[in-house]
């Protein structure tokens, strides 16, 4: 699927910086800044989104074809690809300066593997043709594990990314500590069940709670925080400390009523510990952490966030054992 949208310099996407993989800058037409960027992780089995956006700081002309075609060079781990190549109309497009038009271009992700069966994560970068110094983003694609079967894992060692609209984070699991909690959480995981919902509670300097399946519903906001998978798990207390980047498994006032839901701590907060199970560790992304802790929030309890903190997808890095 192709979509192209033409916006005015007062749009701003200043969003996407934060959001997607490291831009290199390209420009070859006089006037015409471009950038391609993408999310900076994705599955095998999910769609890749690349964005170009184009700022027109002058009066210019540009290829019909950069507007509606694609031709994209590919590499996979340093190898050269088959590239992605769709005509487009012919001539050229008159524009005026302060145009500014995002385009979405929408490919499976196995379009730039060499196989769709990766045994570890891949480094793909792509280029626009055509362009000076060519516009190029970088992006991984993670194993499909749709069918990983959880009992191979060894939980010491497989990790789970968080691909939120603010960046990743990187968890690690103590199964030695809290087993059940983490059985459960990455059983989540490799189910897709998280994909799409929101952190609904974010408290600066305490914590960021996500999890709930009913966050997908922007329209009911007053049932988030209470939905689950339809099933409760026994706590499992333990010496672990509620420090910073702790991963810990929220519940109701009762202690065996945990499900789904589970937060990340933000600063150091002794009085959960021994309250709630803690099961892993934020390995990487504490720069995620605090940008997502920076979000305005409202809400009756003042701190739901303004603007959606969503999490596209848990991916889960499995290592067997």
């Amino acid at each position: 699927m192709l979509d192209y949208i033409a916006r005015m310099p007062r749009i701003v996407a200043a969003l996407f910086a934060t959001v997607f993989a490291t831009v290199v800058a390209a420009q070859e037409i006089p006037g015409l800044r471009a950038s391609l960027t993408t999310h900076s992780l994705v599955p095998a089995n999910a769609k890749v989104e690349l964005r170009l956006l184009l700022q027109i700081d002058r009066d210019t002309e540009v290829p019909a074809e950069l507007l509606t075609g694609v031709n994209l060079t590919v590499k996979c781990n340093d190898e050269e690809q088959k590239p992605i190549v769709q005509a487009g109309k012919p001539g050229m497009v008159a524009l005026v300066a302060g145009t500014r038009i995002e385009r979405v271009m929408t490919f499976p992700a196995s379009a730039f593997l060499p196989s769709p069966d990766l045994s570890q994560v891949g480094r793909v970068v792509v280029s626009v043709a055509g362009l000076a110094a060519t516009t190029t983003c970088a992006f991984k694609v993670a194993p499909d594990t749709r069918n990983v079967d959880l009992a191979t894992l060894d939980l010491d060692k497989t990790q789970v990314v968080l691909v939120t609209n603010f960046g990743e984070m990187t968890l690690t699991f103590r199964p030695d500590k809290a087993p059940k909690h983490v059985e459960n959480f990455l059983k989540l995981c490799l189910q897709g069940f998280y994909d799409g919902t929101k952190f609904h509670r974010v408290r600066t300097g305490f914590m960021i709670q996500g999890g709930c399946p009913n966050t997908k519903d922007d329209s009911k906001p007053e049932q988030w925080g209470s939905g689950g998978p339809g099933y409760t798990i026994n706590a499992e207390f333990n010496d672990l400390r509620h420090l910073r980047g702790t991963l810990s498994m929220a519940r109701t006032a009762e202690p065996n009523t945990a499900g789904s839901g589970f937060f990340i701590v933000h600063n150091e907060t002794p009085s959960l510990d021994h309250r709630y199970s803690a099961f892993g560790n934020l390995e990487k992304g504490a720069d995620t952490l605090d940008r997502i802790c920076t979000v305005p929030v409202g809400g009756p309890k003042n701190e739901t966030p303004v603007m959606p903190v969503i999490l596209h997808a848990a991916i889960v890095l499995p290592v067997k054992k």
